[in-house]
């Protein structure tokens, strides 16, 4: 959840900084932060897209011979 928000604020404070002048020194500083907190906000979900083998749950099974 941390990581979420730092990364919505660096990338709102990225946008409300470039019409400033001279935020072109501080843009790469601020974009890098939203990049590390949004790998970290990736790397942090679960995948669930494994399938794990349930008999009871099985539409199969009757053909099986299970």
């Amino acid at each position: 959840m941390t990581l979420a928000l730092i990364a919505v604020t660096s990338l709102f404070l990225l946008v409300a900084t470039l019409p400033i002048y001279g935020a072109v020194l501080v843009a790469p500083f601020i974009l890098g932060l939203f990049l590390l907190a949004l790998v970290g906000v990736l790397g942090d979900v679960s995948d669930r897209t494994v399938r794990r083998e349930n008999r009871d749950l099985d539409p199969t099974a009757w053909r099986n011979g299970s």
